[in-house]
């Protein structure tokens, strides 16, 4: 409604804001600290120059007053250290230190004294100095005959001490005076000094809106009033709070709103006591839109980055103020619609008391979201293990209330997407919590906004049927996720089940937000945990898989970091490191102690169950462990445990299942039972005696697969009596596992009916091969992969090494060819030579 106003309206407020008067700020100090400390500079003087002034010198100006409170603060802390000193320096007669002492007590007041001045709130606000004067020379006096016994240096110190004194009880004459009439101790000054900073605080008659208010959010706040309203204008005179300056007074708050120099903590208490003049129904709505806001627009960095638990209780209030007055004035509506913003407030307030329907500009759901939110940042920065943390967590309580009066009426004026925001938002802060919790808090709502026909046990199913009807496939998909969690916990496991492979959501679940992901982890991992109540071992192994082997489990359901584990999990070789952005998003994901999922007992079902179903199956493939593996933490676990040196008695979770199952490997079944029963986490789970039952039944039986798989091979056959007194089973149960071995084809055997015994048959293979015949395999079945990959390489290489031989043996015959080439033409040349001379020869004997 304030929003859209006229650049005419602005432009005079914003001249209206640029001469404001500058608040007193006042410095208490730890006996005198309640004395309100006026500035140097004359109020009157800045009244009168305040029109005149530009927005440079009022800068400077306060500058320069910020830094004399710096100052008088720091020159305090110091007289209150030397009055330290002096005391104790007194006890030991020591006048050297005393003297020094003095000459920087006397020297920090001779500088505040001429800033400090006596007021109305603390007309003494030098008193503890005059106390420590008037001790001083009480004390003085006292050791004048022990003055003659004081070495040189402390007697000098105690006769110059006796000229100071005499000086400042001159100065001090009025206050020493006081003071020897009503003498007080440090203690009882201390609680006067408190006293006067209650009094400088106390509500006086009148309260002062700052409209320039740049002290920031940490200065003072504009001290309330007891009964009557009056606000300071732009002039400095004192403007009275009407029924008809209200909409202006309430319009320039809202201009205020947002700017730099705006006091947040002033604006609030102004706009309170606006709430408090309002009188009808439509005034109080009108401040109320203005006020909810500006209360979550104060955020300091003191708390943590979240709402003080007394302005979100304030909050929390006014919203409750403003469903009150929704629902008993029906012809008021909140909506998010457009609404005709040229309409005057004073003319809507004129149709409001005529009957006619007004509706306002505004979203009471985003009010519930954004309370929700700090309630639950305020529980993610207390330390959980306090009890600051459990009186918070009953903050819960009123805004569930509050939550489903909102709901209320979002149904009654019909608002669809509202009413299924609010109505997700109640799943949201009751899906994890059990029957006994639901009933408490819908006991804790109103009459009229109870439905007798829900009881705590359907609750979430009728809430979350609600929304499946929605068309926000967000809050389908998450009012999913909270029934099949809220199911499993109360151990519902196959509907829960069923419901969730019937969605198909795990197909989608990557493809959602961050958060829906999240619970869409915690909802997997308490299918795991319903699965293992209702004895299903190998479901929850299959469920809780994924996480324990990822070595994230924190990580994945939001409940804090952790470094990767090399024996539990993935190793951390692929850990990108996160940027402060990412860290800072992460951190507001986590989520508040009280919805966590004990992690210790998470991994103690998982690896109970590990040990359940990898015990039995590395003594099946005793040959080839690795071969067929169902669990690889429990693997790497149980080969960290066994290459231990020294193994003591079992000491925490981990250790007792690590034990219990090389004593379940080894076929003692009462010292497995004995391990898992003696852990300690069991007796966080409900019906703890019938999962340790539960527990001893699965171990008898694994037990028995591990003993007839570890022993098959030595035996022709086994007597159903005897395994049945062997592992105190019932022979007819015996019966049945020995069945379903042969069936699932894990047992080469068949059953004897008459004579009650198990045949096992010898033409099988990894039954009839003793350990020895098994290696002579394994080594054969490498020598012969040896040579294969050697051939595999020489025919590889074949081509190169062809060539390079062929070429060889080219290169050596054409050596051979030309060694015999030579001595063939030597020979023929010689014979042509001999034929010639034979010639030559005959032809002179011839002539």
């Amino acid at each position: 409604m304030f929003a859209t106003q006229t650049a005419k309206t602005v432009k005079k407020t914003a001249t209206d804001t640029s001469k404001g008067t500058t608040a007193k700020q006042r410095v208490l100090s730890k006996f005198g600290r309640s004395a309100a400390a006026s500035d140097s500079d004359s109020d009157s003087d800045s009244d009168s120059d305040s029109d005149s002034d530009s927005d440079a010198p009022v800068k400077s100006k306060k500058k320069s007053t910020a830094k004399v409170v710096l100052r008088r603060d720091k020159r305090l802390d110091n007289m209150r250290a030397a009055i330290t000193t002096i005391n104790s320096k007194k006890k030991i007669n020591d006048w050297v230190s005393i003297h020094k002492e003095f000459e920087k007590l006397s020297s920090d007041y001779g500088r505040l004294s001429t800033v400090v001045n006596p007021d109305a709130f603390n007309p003494s606000p030098f008193r503890f100095f005059a106390r420590t004067v008037a001790q001083l020379d009480d004390f003085h006096k006292q050791t004048t005959e022990s003055a003659a016994k004081m070495n040189t240096a402390n007697k000098d110190a105690f006769t110059a001490m006796k000229q100071k004194l005499k000086k400042q009880l001159k100065t001090l004459e009025t206050g020493v005076a006081a003071w020897r009439e009503n003498p007080v101790d440090e203690a009882d000054s201390e609680a006067e000094a408190k006293t006067l900073a209650e009094s400088a605080t106390a509500k006086p008659s009148t309260v002062q809106i700052s409209e320039d208010a740049n002290v920031g959010e940490a200065g003072a706040a504009a001290v309330p009033q007891e009964k009557g309203f009056t606000a300071v204008g732009k002039s400095g005179k004192a403007v009275e709070i009407t029924q008809e300056t209200l909409y202006k007074r309430l319009q320039e708050l809202v201009l205020a709103r947002g700017k730099k120099s705006t006091d947040k903590v002033a604006q609030i208490e102004n706009l309170t006591k606006i709430l408090e003049v309002s009188v009808t129904a439509h005034q109080k709505l009108q401040v109320l839109l203005v006020l909810i806001p500006s209360q979550f627009d104060y955020n300091p960095l003191a708390s943590g980055g979240f709402l003080p638990t007394e302005y979100w209780k304030s909050t929390r209030a006014n919203i409750d103020l403003l469903l009150d007055i929704l629902e008993t004035n029906h012809t008021l509506t909140i909506t998010e619609a457009p609404v005709d913003d040229d309409i005057e407030p004073a003319e809507n307030e004129n149709r409001f008391k005529s009957g006619e329907h007004i509706k306002l500009r505004g979203n009471i759901y985003s009010f519930i979201d954004r309370l929700s939110d700090e309630f639950i940042k305020s529980l993610q920065n207390i330390d959980p293990h306090t009890t600051e943390y459990i009186e918070r967590l009953k903050d819960e309580t009123p805004l569930y209330v509050l939550i489903v009066r909102a709901q209320k009426y979002f149904e009654r004026v019909a608002s669809v997407e509202s009413s299924d925001a609010c109505v997700l938002k109640r799943v949201m802060h009751i899906y994890y919590k059990t029957e006994n919790v639901i009933g408490f808090l819908e006991s804790a709502l109103p009459s009229h906004s109870r439905d007798p026909t829900v009881n705590p046990s359907n609750l979430v199913h009728t809430l979350c049927t609600t929304l499946y009807q929605t068309s926000d496939i967000r809050i389908r998909a998450r009012a999913l996720l909270a029934h099949v969690y809220h199911l499993a916990l109360h151990g519902h496991f196959y509907k829960a089940r069923d419901m969730l492979l019937m969605s198909h959501l795990q197909e989608q679940a990557t493809n959602t937000d961050i958060d829906t992901q999240i619970l869409y982890n915690r909802t997997i991992v308490q299918l795991g945990m319903s699965a293992f109540r209702s004895g299903l071992i190998r479901e929850s192994a299959n469920a809780l898989q994924e996480f324990f082997g990822s070595g994230k489990t924190k990580e994945l359901l939001a409940q804090g970091f952790q470094q990767a584990n090399v024996r539990f999990g993935a190793a951390g070789a692929d850990k990108v490191e996160k940027t402060p952005e990412q860290e800072r998003l992460e951190k507001q994901r986590l989520l508040p102690f009280h919805m966590h999922i004990n992690l210790e007992l998470l991994e103690c079902i998982y690896l109970t169950c590990s040990m359940l179903l990898e015990i039995p199956n590395m003594a099946m493939y005793a040959h080839d462990s690795r071969r067929k593996m169902i669990s690889k933490p429990f693997r790497r676990n149980l080969d960290f445990n066994q290459k231990q040196v020294f193994i003591g008695p079992p000491e925490n979770t981990r250790d007792h299942i690590m034990a219990a199952a090389k004593a379940l490997s080894a076929g003692e079944w009462q010292k497995c039972v004995e391990y898992i029963t003696s852990i300690k986490i069991w007796s966080l789970m409900p019906s703890a005696a019938q999962i340790k039952l539960m527990l001893t039944e699965k171990i008898q039986q694994e037990g028995l697969r591990t003993y007839i798989f570890q022993f098959a091979p030595y035996y022709d056959s086994l007597g159903l009596a005897q395994l049945s007194t062997l592992f105190d089973l019932p022979t007819t149960r015996v019966h049945g596992i020995i069945a379903k071995m042969i069936v699932s084809e894990e047992l080469y055997a068949s059953l004897d009916e008459p004579t009650q015994t198990c045949v096992l048959h010898r033409n099988a293979p990894g039954v009839e091969m003793s350990r020895l015949e098994y290696l002579a395999g394994v080594y054969a079945d490498k020598v012969g992969a040896l040579v294969d990959g050697n051939e595999k390489m020489l025919e590889s290489r074949s081509i190169s090494l062809g060539l390079q031989q062929q070429q060889q043996q080219q290169q050596q015959q054409l050596l051979n060819a030309g060694a015999k080439g030579g001595r063939g033409i030597g020979g023929a040349g010689a014979g042509a030579g001999g034929r010639g001379g034979d010639k030559r020869n005959a032809g002179g004997m011839k002539r």
